[in-house]
């Protein structure tokens, strides 16, 4: 018995020692939207590669991706997968939302453009001008509501629908809630094979060239601003996280990133891989928080 015992006790003492510290990856919209894709297999592909850390994919869904901030700031051990929302949200809720300068890059992913649908109209022409017209948007103060705005310049009766997730705006487009939606393309592309509903069409993108079979909103007649809205994927993590544990994270994360897997999600949502180099990331970090910002200045926000 005594044997016995002291093998339990060493057993347990073996699985102890060797237990993964396990490291989340963090994603403030729904689990359903292809962009958590990237967070997904980001954290399978660094879970093949060592043995240190096991990375988890996980969703905080809410308040416009401030829910999910706000936990990666208090919660150790945690990574904010996160967009141009970042510096967006906080511009428009300081009071709700989370101080961006409580975070740093600790790396980039890829960038995307944004995209606006219909399942009602096939193209601009056919939508009309003097009619009141609803477009859904993954919620309020985000990059889809900027975009949006954008379009209502055009379409001066046309009102923003906020939604949760970009997910949810897709589905009540789909089922003729709205009349055209703004989101990622390859979340709009997921239902062309729905032939029994019909399907959404792509009246345009931001960025400055064609994606794709797409072509932009700029050359199109829509406000230039359009053309530079295309938005970054980057890791954040909080700037109290320890220096060195850091390094070794981006790292492994840099590595899993080249795996065919996760470059496989990246190009079917249209989302060009960037990497910034390290010592670069700072004043990167400071481009974007700048034009992101800029882009809120004088928008007003209706509840």
């Amino acid at each position: 018995m005594k044997k016995f015992l002291i093998t339990i006790l060493l057993a347990a003492g073996s699985l102890g020692a060797t237990a993964k510290e396990i490291v989340q990856i963090i994603y403030g919209f729904s689990s359903a939207d292809h962009v958590a894709n990237y967070g997904r297999a980001l954290a399978d592909e660094a879970n093949k590669i060592q043995d240190k850390y096991t990375f988890v994919f996980d969703v905080k869904p809410g308040a416009g991706n401030a829910i999910a901030g706000n936990y990666v700031k208090n919660t150790p051990n945690s990574i904010f997968m996160t967009s141009g929302v970042f510096w967006v949200r906080p511009a428009f809720y300081p009071n709700e939302s989370y101080n961006p300068m409580d975070f740093q890059a600790l790396m980039t992913q890829c960038q995307a453009p944004f995209a606006i649908a219909s399942k009602k109209y096939s193209n601009w022409k056919s939508v009309p001008i003097t009619q009141p017209l609803t477009i859904a948007t993954s919620g309020l103060g985000v990059i889809s509501h900027l975009m949006a705005i954008e379009i209502v310049k055009t379409y001066p009766n046309a009102i923003v629908v906020p939604f949760k997730s970009t997910a949810d705006a897709v589905v009540a487009a789909m089922g003729g809630q709205v009349d055209l939606v703004v989101g990622f393309i390859r979340d709009f592309e997921s239902f062309e094979q729905d032939t029994g509903n019909g399907k959404l069409t792509v009246l345009g993108t931001t960025g400055s060239g064609y994606v794709g079979k797409y072509p932009n909103l700029t050359s199109q007649g829509f406000s230039s601003t359009l053309a530079k809205m295309n938005t970054p994927f980057t890791l954040m993590i909080p700037t109290s996280f320890p220096e060195d544990k850091a390094k070794e994270i981006r790292n492994i994360l840099l590595k899993a990133e080249t795996a065919q897997s996760v470059r496989d999600f990246y190009k079917s949502g249209y989302c060009q891989p960037f990497q910034v180099p390290e010592k670069n990331l700072k004043s990167w970090w400071n481009d974007q928080a700048k034009y992101w910002t800029d882009l809120t200045i004088g928008v007003k926000i209706s509840q």
